[in-house]
């Protein structure tokens, strides 16, 4: 599931618990918002998994995964961006993808 937000802090209970919230009932829409992880135990073994990968070397296939998609790559594979097909040539951390 992706996240938009990991905490909860003033801007997000504003815009969701407010300002979404009241956009919703106006028209007519159910709402319900999702808590935010924070510190939830599972969400920091979470993290503490993808820094122990990326720091020890994991290869991607050797990753865990929950689910037949396997784990999600760090980098875009070769060709798999629009920018690239289009001459733009993006970089992560100094690594073309």
């Amino acid at each position: 599931m992706p996240l938009g937000f990991v905490s909860d802090h003033m801007e997000v209970m504003w815009d969701l618990d407010e300002e979404a919230m009241e956009t919703a009932e106006e028209h007519g829409l159910a709402a319900v918002r999702v808590p935010t992880p924070g510190i939830h135990p599972a969400y920091v073994a979470g993290l503490v998994d993808l820094v122990l990968e990326r720091v020890n070397g994991t290869p991607s296939a050797e990753r865990p995964h929950v689910t037949d998609l396997g784990p999600w790559y760090d980098v875009c594979r070769p060709g798999c961006c629009e920018n690239v097909r289009a001459g733009f040539k993006p970089a992560l951390a100094g690594i073309a993808p």
